[in-house]
């Protein structure tokens, strides 16, 4: 009545298989960095690693994968968001990219100090109020909350203790 599953033998891996496989990922689900490529083809080829990194070179010299460009691109995203330069090289070193390519990336944001105090002090008035903040621990509080969402504590402090009044 059913037809019994037939043994299937794994295929052979090779150059061409781990290329495409590689090149299937970029096509399905979009731009990877290198060190995530690497470590995808290496979890499903783990028998014989052999041709992941002469795979992953041939992508690299043709252009399709590049660390930098896709590291700006994730940048400008993160920058868009209210989210300080701290947290940014947070989420590329998470992605596998390298100190270089993150710093240059972080740099290039053309963002000032006073542009970063302005995101600060939106997400200081969103999760708390407009005033300034003078309970102890209602400060220490939103200085833990600005700091983990990548601001700096000059400005974190700049913007628990900013009043409207002030301008």
């Amino acid at each position: 009545m059913y037809n019994k599953k037939k043994n299937i033998e794994p295929e052979d891996i090779s150059y061409k298989r781990v290329l495409s496989y590689m090149q299937w990922l970029i096509e399905r689900y979009g731009a990877y960095s290198a060190k995530t490529l690497l470590q995808k083809a290496n979890l499903l080829f783990k028998a014989d690693t052999q041709f992941n990194e002469p795979a992953l070179n041939y992508l690299i010299e043709r252009g399709i994968v590049d660390d930098l460009r896709f590291a700006e691109r994730l940048t400008l995203s993160f920058s868009e968001k209210k989210i300080g330069p701290n947290k940014i090289k947070e989420k590329l070193y998470a992605k596998g990219f390298s100190s270089q390519t993150i710093n240059e990336c972080v740099s290039a944001i053309a963002t000032t100090e006073e542009e970063y105090f302005d995101k600060a002090l939106i997400l200081k008035t969103r999760k708390f109020s407009d005033e300034p903040i003078d309970d102890i621990k209602l400060k220490q509080k939103a200085l833990r909350y600005l700091v983990s969402k990548g601001f700096s504590y000059s400005i974190a402090n700049k913007a628990v203790s900013y009043s409207s009044n002030e301008d």
